[in-house]
């Protein structure tokens, strides 16, 4: 059966991520798009779409455990946010996408003036034959795109995140299973004694001693630990890698663990190239570039 979702047209640009059968849940899809409404909002009439099963009140908490932003701005997100599940028709003015996964889903369609991309490994956007599709990638990581294309990488709203007040003497892990997933926990003790591992329920391994298993969210995360285990993804491909460029903003160490495909990853080895030599590139702040490459699409 279709949903449809017919968004308010006196806003001229909505800000979403691809939605599937499958939650993504609070990931960094969901932080970009709090991100660039922030910088965006001043400059068009925005909203916010999230198309999974996502309240309110779990929105509103990971803003609150993420930035520093006050009751007013939070206000203001909450009254241009539209909850959506799992629409299969939406119509609405323009949209801009962090990710380009819904183009894998045959079964949703999409009425825009313009449908934007921030590219995310998705190779097959960028074979559209459509004028109203635009793809905004870094031409470093990706092929050229045949049709509209714009060379541009995200980049993070670090002037806003939460400041942290201490550091725990701990290492960081993430192991989930869906693309993280450790087999040989005993090699990570290299990095330290007292290891945090964040992962899902079902892949908590017995007690192990010197680890600590978690599953997320985590409260004041920054605050858990102060070197940061890089492990690798299944896939060898991870496209603008947000957390490593978040240690940087937060001081940490970065250590990689068995990272082997350099040359294949060209997402993380460019990320981690910009935060060692580039930093500043990283930070998105008001004037940034997708303000004037919007405008000079949909204005």
């Amino acid at each position: 059966m279709s949903k449809i979702t017919q968004l308010d047209p006196t806003y001229n640009l909505w800000l979403s991520y691809s939605w599937s059968n499958n939650n993504h849940g609070i990931c960094g899809h969901t932080f970009e798009v709090i991100d660039y409404y922030h910088i965006l909002k001043d400059n068009f009439k925005t909203g916010i779409l999230l198309a999974e099963d996502i309240t309110w009140n779990t929105f509103e908490a990971s803003i609150r455990a993420k930035y520093d932003f006050t009751d007013i701005e939070i206000e203001d997100i909450k009254a241009n946010t539209v909850f959506a599940n799992r629409p299969t028709l939406v119509k609405g003015t323009n949209i801009l996408f962090t990710d380009g996964g819904i183009v894998n889903n045959s079964d949703k369609t999409l009425l825009f003036d313009n449908i934007f991309y921030l590219a995310c490994g998705n190779k097959e956007i960028k074979d559209n034959n459509n004028n109203k599709v635009w793809i905004l990638q870094d031409d470093r990581v990706y092929e050229p795109v045949k049709v509209n294309g714009v060379d541009y990488k995200k980049k993070i709203l670090f002037s806003r995140l939460k400041p942290i007040t201490q550091s725990k003497d701990a290492v960081l892990v993430y192991a989930t299973k869906n693309c993280r997933d450790i087999s040989n926990y005993e090699e990570l003790r290299q990095y330290g004694n007292d290891i945090l591992v964040i992962t899902n329920e079902e892949n908590k391994p017995a007690d192990l001693n010197g680890f600590t298993f978690v599953t997320p969210p985590v409260d004041n995360l920054f605050e858990q630990f102060t070197t940061y285990v890089y492990t690798p993804v299944t896939r060898k491909w991870d496209c603008s890698p947000r957390f490593i460029a978040e240690c940087k903003h937060y001081g940490k160490n970065v250590v990689f663990h068995n990272i082997d495909y350099w040359e294949e990853d060209k997402g993380l080895y460019w990320r981690n190239w910009d935060i060692k030599n580039d930093y500043d590139s990283l930070d998105l702040h008001y004037s940034d570039d997708i303000v004037n490459i919007l405008k000079g699409i949909i204005c």
